[in-house]
């Protein structure tokens, strides 16, 4: 497991943004813990990159069209500094070590809106989730709006189609308190 540390600042920043951004990022945070930030790269909608300037040695994820992660990666499998969630004008100092308290949850995200978030992540349609999982497109569409339980093997075919580990699917609160706890 990865720890992820944020600015003292973010929580702030945090309260302003829209629910969607807050609950990509708890969706960030969770795969960034169980798998480490080269998922990231499995993610297209996630565009992970270098930054390069004053910001060179840091790297951002996109969120929204707006908003981007700004993050920090320190001894190849250690801790992942969160240091701001900015819009995509992308501004500030570098930070000092001293100023990053654990992670903490800031919204619930449902097993539904993770799968919804995955799926859109990858640029794939419900049918093509469906194809890749062996999910009929009809249960995709039942469990992204929480209609149905996910179950344990939904949710280890839908890890498998985009893999990741299962819990990620069928426990987003736990990764929240594991985040939380493990910082």
């Amino acid at each position: 497991m990865w720890r992820i540390l944020e600015h003292k600042n973010l929580a702030k920043t945090c309260k302003k943004l829209p629910s969607q951004v807050l609950k990509k990022y708890e969706l960030w945070k969770d795969l960034v813990c169980r798998h480490g930030p080269n998922v990231l790269k499995n993610f297209p909608g996630f565009n992970d990159e270098k930054l390069f300037g004053i910001r060179e040695g840091q790297k951002s994820s996109r969120l929204n069209l707006q908003y981007r992660v700004i993050y920090e990666v320190e001894n190849e499998a250690v801790i992942v500094y969160v240091l701001e969630i900015t819009p995509s004008q992308i501004l500030g100092d570098i930070m000092k070590k001293n100023e990053f308290l654990p992670a903490t949850p800031k919204i619930s995200v449902s097993t539904g809106e993770t799968i919804r978030m995955l799926r859109d992540l990858m640029g794939w349609t419900q049918e093509e989730l469906a194809k890749r999982s062996g999910i009929n497109a009809k249960n995709i569409s039942m469990l992204e709006n929480d209609k149905v339980e996910i179950g344990k093997k939904r949710a280890e075919s839908l890890a498998h189609a985009f893999g990741i580990h299962p819990a990620i699917i069928m426990f987003p609160e736990y990764e929240a308190e594991y985040i939380q706890k493990g910082a």
